[in-house]
C-alpha cells in the first residue's frame, strides 16, 4: 500500500510539474469534467504462457468519471491530462468467475483538431489498482494483494464537440503490460481491452 501511495503522488507531482512548466499561460487551459461507462475486456489467451485451455471471457461495464484539462500547444494542437476513477473487469464464463477491479488512471492524451467540432486523440494512460474483487457463485472475495497492482496502456479516440462546454466522445484502450491474479498463488495473467463512452463538461 505505501508503494501505492508513493507512485501516485510521484505521477500527480510530475503531471502537475509538466503542465505548469512548460504550458505557463492561463489563458490557454481549459478544465473539466468526463463521466462515462468503461466496457473491458480481461484477455487471457495474451497471457504468459497463453493458457492450454481457453478461457472465454465476457467484457464487463464499468464507470469512468474524472477531472481533465486542456491546454493549447500551438494551431490544432492541444494536450489533455487527466485524473479519473476507473472501473474495469470481466467475467470468466466457464466458471461464471466475475472479477472488478477499482482503478485510479493518469491517461496524457495528444489532441488534435481534425476538423471543426472533431477531435481525435492518443496517448498514454498508467493505472494503479484501487481495489479488487472475485466473485464465484453469488461469493465475493477481496484479490486486491493477490493481483498485479500496476497497469499501463495506450489509449486513442474520437470526440465531438457539441457546444464550447460540452462534448461527447468514444476511446479504445489497449493494456501493455501482463496483469497477473493470484500473485501469492497460482497466477493467470490477462491484458485489458477496453471501449469508452464518455462526456465531457468542459469551462
Amino acid at each position: 500500500m505505501k508503494k501505492n501511495l508513493s507512485l501516485l503522488i510521484i505521477s500527480i507531482f510530475l503531471l502537475h510539474t509538466l503542465t505548469a512548466q512548460v504550458f505557463n499561460e492561463p489563458e490557454l487551459k481549459k478544465f473539466g469534467f468526463k463521466a462515462g461507462a468503461n466496457f473491458s475486456h480481461i484477455n487471457f489467451a495474451k497471457g504468459v504462457p497463453p493458457p492450454t485451455i481457453p478461457i472465454e471471457t465476457t467484457w464487463g461495464a464499468g464507470l469512468n468519471i474524472g477531472f481533465i484539462m486542456l491546454v493549447h500547444v500551438a494551431g490544432d494542437l492541444y494536450i489533455q491530462p487527466e485524473y479519473s476513477y476507473s472501473q474495469m473487469g470481466g467475467e470468466i464464463k466457464s466458471s461464471k468467475t466475475v472479477y472488478k477491479l477499482n482503478y485510479f488512471s493518469l491517461p496524457v492524451f495528444l489532441k488534435y483538431e481534425l476538423h471543426e467540432k472533431i477531435f481525435l486523440m492518443a496517448g498514454p494512460q498508467f493505472d494503479l489498482l484501487i481495489n479488487a474483487k472475485k466473485t464465484v457463485g453469488g461469493t465475493s472475495s477481496n484479490i486486491t494483494h493477490d493481483t498485479e497492482e500496476r497497469s499501463l496502456a495506450v489509449t486513442g479516440g474520437i470526440e465531438y464537440e457539441l457546444t464550447p462546454t460540452f462534448s461527447i466522445g468514444a476511446r479504445y484502450m489497449y493494456g501493455f503490460n501482463h496483469i497477473g491474479l493470484g500473485q501469492r498463488s497460482d497466477i493467470q495473467e490477462f491484458k485489458y481491452e477496453t471501449a469508452q463512452l464518455l462526456i465531457c463538461v468542459k469551462f
